[in-house]
């Protein structure tokens, strides 16, 4: 019997069709999973959600379609979720890796002009932006370019001023 038929057994109520494609693609999703995941903990906690999950969308299941392929989509579905989830449970900021070393000066009397790692084109943006308050599409028109330039106009600006200040040099 093939996959197909398996699964539309399954479908009816076949716990059987159920082992007999569990016995048949437990060793691939596995693999799968192993292949993305450092922690074998970690596998072995997904690779039972996606089973769970198969067999919670056995309906959703339509013949025309493979099987393993779509065994392959729920297990890429719950890798994907499960590595958002841990990215955003995991993850903390520390301030001191974080925080910019003290400036002598106040930030707002920075004088931008007088900055000679600028460019010309820097220099405007950067004024336009922070000190008057412009969007980037007014300071498009100013400087006659693209917004998306802009935006990478002031943030080459900014990185450099942040070399310098942390120390590094140009």
């Amino acid at each position: 019997m093939d996959d197909k038929e398996l699964m539309q057994n399954y479908q009816m109520g076949d716990l059987d069709a159920f082992d007999e494609l569990y016995k048949r693609h437990k060793g691939k999703v596995y693999a799968y999973l192993k292949k993305r995941l450092p922690h074998s903990d970690q596998v072995d906690d997904l690779y039972q959600k996606v089973f769970v999950k198969f067999h919670k969308s056995r309906n959703l299941y339509q013949p025309k379609f493979d099987v393993l392929p779509w065994l392959y989509t729920i297990a890429r579905s719950e890798l994907l979720d499960s590595l958002k989830k841990k990215s955003i449970d995991t993850s903390t900021y520390n301030d001191h890796l974080h925080a910019l070393p003290e400036l002598k000066e106040d930030v707002n009397s920075l004088d931008i002009e007088a900055e000679p790692s600028l460019s010309r084109n820097e220099k405007l943006a950067l004024t336009q932006r922070y000190y008057q308050d412009k969007d980037f599409d007014e300071i498009a028109l100013i400087l006659q370019t693209s917004e998306s330039n802009v935006r990478k106009i002031i943030s080459r600006a900014i990185q450099k001023l942040k070399k310098k200040y942390k120390g590094a040099k140009l």
